[in-house]
């Protein structure tokens, strides 16, 4: 591994090692993927990663990151960490709770599905962590800021993008394997002309015009 990639992931993990100087044990990274998409749910992955194996070269914001490369960087991650969990609020959830209730839903489900109960779990920035435990620290933009929570997005981003071209094999004419749901042209497009499917999400404005 280069000096410069070393150097750069020394300073992804610096909360990390705050947290562990400070008496934490277990810290876990949560991030969720499909916000902003018009259909299929809103995914959040949580991982704990091994402070032994925490510096996983390449690893980085999954928005930084090609397909490719998330692919081999989300192997890497399954390898060496302790445990990791995905948890999902589906397209009826969304329209029912509002994304920004369904996020938080997101994230205390992923971290409950963790099979070690961890001390501190480091989030993206989400504006209420009230009723959450163990104790959520948001911080913003965890992605670049947090190796656990890179590690996260990076989780979530590859279980969604597969849940969605699995979609596309029902639902072929929005295009699903290519744009993941998120509104493109070709998407919108195919809106007007069909109408919406059962994995759209009904409280978007864009989806029913």
């Amino acid at each position: 591994m280069e000096f410069r990639e070393i150097k750069r992931l020394q300073n992804l993990c610096r909360l990390e090692d705050q947290l562990y100087t400070e008496g934490c044990e277990i810290v876990a990274g949560v991030d969720e993927v499909g916000r902003g998409s018009l259909a299929g749910p809103l995914v959040a992955a949580a991982v704990i990663l091994d402070r032994k194996k925490i510096l996983i070269e390449n690893i980085n914001d999954s928005k930084k990151l090609t397909e490719k490369m998330r692919d081999l960087i989300f192997e890497r991650i399954l390898d060496c960490c302790i445990c990791w969990a995905t948890a999902l609020v589906s397209p009826q959830e969304i329209d029912r709770l509002s994304i920004t209730k369904a996020n938080i839903l997101a994230f205390k489900r992923a971290a409950c599905n963790l099979k070690v109960k961890p001390d501190i779990v480091i989030t993206d920035f989400i504006t209420s962590t009230d009723g959450l435990d163990p104790v959520f620290i948001p911080i913003e933009n965890g992605d670049s800021n947090s190796v656990s929570v890179a590690a996260a997005s990076i989780v979530a981003k590859v279980t969604r993008d597969r849940m969605m071209k699995e979609a596309s094999s029902t639902y072929p004419e929005y295009g699903f394997d290519d744009n993941k749901g998120y509104g493109t042209g070709r998407h919108l497009s195919s809106l007007k002309r069909n109408g919406p499917c059962e994995i759209h999400r009904m409280s978007f404005r864009r989806v029913t015009f």
